[in-house]
């Protein structure tokens, strides 16, 4: 394939690039989220996921810290640079707070019935459904440029980001739901259980508005 000349000015440091491999970095780690789930709410062991995902959010800094340190100014970029910044500084919020999940996991122990298990998981699935788009819609940053911005590639772009939208909605409702149970069971749950379990489903909820972000900047930058 022809090197479009965006892709020339790129070569030395590929900024794009950088982008997509530190949101490969955060789909890795979000991979992990229903495995997690499954083992904390099951009384399993999940020392060695949230060693993984501790690594894979080291992983994602040195490429942040590398993004800033290699992104110079006054050089030739498609995008402005403070763009280009706050983007990856926005994305690298995605796994922190995946970080913060697993670690948060280690400080307290809650037994959930069945019932509510399963609309913990279906919250977790959505998530994993909106990180899936993410990553995709990431990609599609370098396929316009080396399309030149071709309308019918910005088109799927701006289809699958409208889809993201339908994503964040459901995780929304799920989460109204089970926040509606929580606080009925205030009086029967002990107050720090109460706020840790409050404190964690919060966590989720930024995760999903925070991949909803990231795509939505997706759409400013491709359509300035």
């Amino acid at each position: 394939m022809a090197i479009s000349i965006w892709g020339k000015m790129f070569q030395r440091f590929n900024p794009i690039e950088e982008v997509i491999n530190h949101a490969r970095i955060v789909e890795e780690a979000s991979d992990y989220l229903p495995e997690l789930f499954e083992r904390y709410l099951n009384g399993k062991d999940i020392t060695e996921l949230v060693d993984k995902i501790d690594k894979l959010e080291d992983d994602a800094d040195d490429i942040k810290r590398n993004f800033r340190q290699y992104l110079k100014k006054g050089h030739l970029y498609r995008f402005e640079r403070a763009d280009l910044l706050d983007f990856i500084d926005m994305q690298d919020k995605i796994i922190d707070l995946i970080e913060d999940v697993a670690k948060k996991m280690t400080f307290n122990r809650i037994d959930f019935d069945e019932e509510h298990k399963k609309m913990i998981y279906s919250v977790v699935d959505e998530i994993e459904n909106m990180l899936d788009h993410f990553k995709k819609t990431v990609k599609y940053i370098n396929i316009v440029l080396e399309s030149d911005f071709a309308k019918n590639t910005v088109k799927i772009e701006e289809d699958d980001i409208a889809e993201m939208k339908w994503f964040e909605k459901d995780v929304d409702n799920k989460l109204f739901e089970f926040g509606k149970w929580l606080y009925s069971q205030k009086e029967n749950i002990h107050p720090i259980d109460f706020i840790f379990i409050r404190e964690l489903v919060l966590l989720l909820s930024r995760i999903a508005d925070v991949t909803q972000n990231v795509c939505d900047r997706i759409h400013i930058l491709i359509n300035e």
